[in-house]
């Protein structure tokens, strides 16, 4: 099947498109008269590859992005700082944008020494400039704010305080620690109360739970229980009684207590002691008669000594057999009372023991959920004393930033009166107190895992998708927004943000400080390589590895290289801006491998501060030249000549093969897009 993508290869190499074919449109045979054979397939391979901000990298950015997140990774770079990656739509921006915020991440996480030429603990956001609604300022702030909390919410916490007005959050913190102490307060009695029911729990249970164990076994058992009490001459309500004893030998050392109540059963009250006393008497009486019939001559003897005594003394000894019969009958009556005595004991134990078994087990139950909720309310309170400890420090903090701000003798006190749009001042003064902490951070040798970040890396996405003011009012919003301690990272085209009829607006040189042409990397691909990369038929290179402990921007600026910059000021531009722009932009593009520096300083001058002109004039000769040929720009004005002449002082000669070299890399990095483009595209694929 034909990619239309190939067809539009044209429209985006620049340079002449390639010619259509003029041949007559032949006839496709039939599938089945075709000789080719179909190779094998990999389960793994795609068979549509997605639009998607990450894949195989067929362009080569490794190396130039490497160089652009060992600059937003420097410990030694001056923020804020704003990267460019500039590109038409389809060029790769997403997918560079991507890779670059990896490789930043990456070395941050390997630069674990002090040593390290790079920060640790750096943090980043992705933002796709179509998720930003409404206020531009308060949405990015929303989203640094969101992606701080989640890392460092201590940082996001005091700087959201400083981003409020000082008195309303004075009042809304002392309203707060109101609040929670009045919930303390409350929470605290309702622990004592849990204490107290934890404390009286078997009362509660025996006494006030209607349905529990005990109470149901009490209550079916109601009779038993009220005929048992009443001959055991126990006074009251029999199963207030019952409870009592059951709670009684249910307490911790219960084993005691059981044993102890064994005893008391049997004569520790009324009816049983009666019927011990019974028994005694019984066996007393018992013991007696057998004495007497022992000792019966000898009272016989006496009771004949009277002569009204004999008839029943002879009556007596006639009947003397009736004495043991009556013996027996009597300590019958002693062992019955004796047995009803242990009888009641026995009942008396079973059913008070069966009593305390089923309110040990409601016990059981009650004790855990009670526990629980003990040890929750406990903890809550313990949560709740904490938070009134944390919130009576802001409270007195945020009182004394409202004094400090608005002093009670100070005719300032009252509000402004002046209309301005706080929302924006507010997401300022957030990412402003956010900058400071992380530029504090970063100044000190906080080791990892530190409390505050760094250095904060804020990409945004897709501006070329929204309307051009749209993305520039993003663009001046995250210039005023993200300051110290901040580098932004933006992919755009470059041509969505020129002005249109009757409208002015800053070039994006006054938002971004370093310009990275992905359209113009796009141009020299090898898209034959990247095809077969595509269907699986070249092989895709491995990533470069970043070593954490050196970076090419440490590279010293000789004296030489001091001479050549400062000789080619005058062309690089009037402005202090675009003069530091130069210099910080020949640092970046010095290390990548130029044959003569002084070409690339020239000409990277030429596209910061030449005229139209001047460039075309350098770009004919350029493409007119022969290769080995001396660069001479003599009939292209005197400011050139003079910028050359510099250039060939501190460097050497410089052909015209060094130039094109130094040219294609100055295209990297410049804000023309085709600015220093008049080499011919045969020269620029040598270069």
């Amino acid at each position: 099947m034909a990619d239309n993508r190939l067809r539009d290869l044209g429209t985006i190499v620049p340079g002449a498109r390639l010619a259509e074919a003029s041949a007559p449109t032949l006839s496709a045979p039939p599938p089945q008269s075709r000789g080719i054979e179909p190779e094998t397939v990999s389960p793994s391979d795609p068979v549509f590859a997605a639009d998607l901000p990450g894949g195989i990298d067929a362009l080569g950015l490794d190396a130039p992005l490497g160089l652009l997140a060992e600059l937003a990774a420097h410990r030694r770079t001056e923020t804020p700082l704003t990267i460019g990656l500039f590109g038409p739509s389809g060029s790769g921006k997403s997918f560079a944008l991507t890779k670059l915020i990896q490789a930043i991440e990456e070395l941050s996480r390997a630069a674990a020494t002090p040593a390290s030429p790079y920060l640790g603990e750096i943090v980043s956001l992705h933002v796709d400039a179509t998720d930003i609604t409404g206020n531009p300022a308060t949405a990015l702030a929303g989203a640094l704010h969101t992606r701080l909390a989640g890392t460092y919410p201590a940082v996001a916490a005091e700087a959201a305080r400083a981003a409020r007005d000082p008195r309303a959050a004075a009042s809304e913190a002392l309203e707060r620690l109101d609040m929670s102490r009045r919930k303390l307060e409350a929470e605290k009695h309702a622990l004592a109360e849990t204490s107290a029911r934890r404390a009286r729990l078997t009362e509660a249970i025996l006494y006030e739970t209607a349905g529990s164990q005990v109470d149901a076994y009490a209550s079916v058992n109601r009779s038993r229980i009220k005929s048992l009490f009443f001959r055991l001459g126990i006074a009251g309500d029999p199963l207030l009684a019952f409870k009592d004893m059951a709670g009684a030998i249910a307490s911790p050392d219960g084993a005691a207590r059981r044993a102890g109540f064994a005893l008391r059963a049997f004569f520790a009250f009324k009816g049983q002691r009666k019927l011990i006393a019974a028994a005694i008497l019984l066996f007393l009486a018992g013991a007696g008669l057998r004495i007497a019939f022992d000792q019966q001559a000898v009272w016989l003897a006496w009771l004949r000594a009277t002569e009204s005594s004999v008839p029943v003394a002879n009556w007596l000894e006639a009947h003397i057999d009736w004495l043991l019969g009556l013996r027996e009958i009597i300590f019958v009556g002693a062992a019955l009372a004796f047995g009803v005595t242990v009888w009641r004991g026995l009942q008396l134990i079973r059913l008070v023991f069966r009593g305390a078994d089923l309110l040990q087990a409601d016990l059981g139950v009650r004790r855990r959920e009670t526990d629980d909720l003990f040890a929750f309310q406990a903890r809550h309170v313990e949560g709740l004393a904490a938070e009134v400890n944390i919130l009576s420090r802001r409270a007195a903090e945020a009182e004394k930033r409202a004094g400090d701000v608005h002093p009670k003798s100070s005719t300032l006190a009252e509000p402004a009166p002046f209309a301005i749009d706080t929302a924006t001042q507010r997401a300022r003064t957030f990412a402003a107190a956010a900058g400071a902490r992380i530029v504090t951070a970063s100044q000190t040798s906080t080791s990892k895992n530190g409390v505050a970040p760094r250095r904060f890396v804020f990409a945004i996405d897709h501006l070329d998708t929204v309307p051009a003011s749209r993305g520039r009012e993003i663009l001046a919003h995250v210039r005023s927004l993200f300051k110290q301690g901040f580098v932004v990272l933006i992919a755009a085209d470059p041509a969505r943000f020129a002005a249109v009829a009757g409208e002015t607006a800053p070039g994006l040189d006054t938002w971004i400080q370093v310009p990275f042409q992905l359209g113009e990397l796009a141009s020299r691909a090898n898209y034959a390589t990247l095809v077969g990369q595509m269907l699986g038929a070249e092989g895709v290179a491995e990533p470069l590895s970043r070593d954490a402990a050196t970076s090419a921007l440490d590279q010293p600026m000789s004296t030489t290289e001091v001479q050549l910059l400062s000789g080619l000021a005058p062309l690089a531009g009037s402005s202090a801006r675009a003069l530091k722009r130069f210099v910080n932009l020949y640092r970046l593009a010095r290390v990548q491998n130029q044959p003569h520096k002084g070409a690339l300083a020239f000409l990277l001058a030429l596209d910061a501060g030449g005229t139209q002109s001047e460039i075309a004039a350098v770009n004919d000769a350029l493409s007119r030249a022969n290769p080995e040929a001396d660069l001479d720009l003599e009939h292209c004005g005197a400011r050139l000549v003079e910028a050359l002449a510099a250039a060939q002082a501190a460097q050497g000669k410089i052909n015209v093969n060094a130039a094109r070299h130094a040219a294609a890399t100055a295209r990297l990095f410049s804000f023309h897009d085709g600015g220093l483009s008049g080499v011919p595209v045969a020269a620029r694929v040598q270069a």
